[in-house]
């Protein structure tokens, strides 16, 4: 056999990326403090001044207002001032998650290990859940509180391992028993 020196290339594809930051976060945060007075005042246009709690909805509402916009002013900032970005990337060579304030949601494991994707909602946490299980026996969580579109994340998983078991339906989370 003749050894021309030259060496198989294996090509790294990704099959699906999510990225979320919280400047995108923040922007979402200006938008609904906008939003807020808007819709408070849609209410106020709504009730008649001769309510009996007109004066009083007035007199709350002012406070009300003001210590949400405070809030989400607050939060706005810090999310600009302490940056980070929350992704999930599948290549065909891995599945990684990294979520910026919970250590739990971050990992990075190989598709070809996954043997199925379980949704199910703890009652007692009132929590819903995504775990990824493994065929050593583990299992890893992915985020369930970002916007990525699962059942895209569920397609590309079955291109890089089609033995993977995937829930049915993307926004069921059944009750654990």
């Amino acid at each position: 056999m003749l050894n021309l020196g030259v060496k198989c290339m294996h090509i790294e594809r990704t099959f699906f990326y999510y990225e979320r930051s919280r400047k995108q976060q923040a922007k979402v945060l200006v938008f609904n403090m906008l939003f807020l007075p808007l819709i408070l005042w849609l209410i106020w246009m709504l009730i008649s001044k001769n309510e009996p709690f007109y004066d009083e909805f007035l007199f709350y509402i002012k406070y009300i207002v003001v210590g949400s916009e405070l809030v989400l002013l607050l939060l706005a900032a810090w999310l600009l001032t302490h940056p980070a970005k929350f992704y999930i990337k599948l290549t065909n060579s891995e599945l990684s998650s990294f979520h910026p304030t919970f250590k739990e949601w971050t990992f990075s494991v190989n598709p070809q290990d996954i043997i199925e994707i379980e949704h199910s909602t703890d009652i007692g946490a009132n929590a819903s859940l995504i775990s990824v299980k493994m065929n050593n026996g583990s299992s890893v969580l992915l985020s369930p509180n970002y916007p990525y579109k699962r059942s895209e994340l569920y397609n590309a998983l079955r291109l890089v391992n089609p033995n993977i078991k995937t829930p049915k339906n993307t926004w069921s989370f059944p009750y654990k028993k």
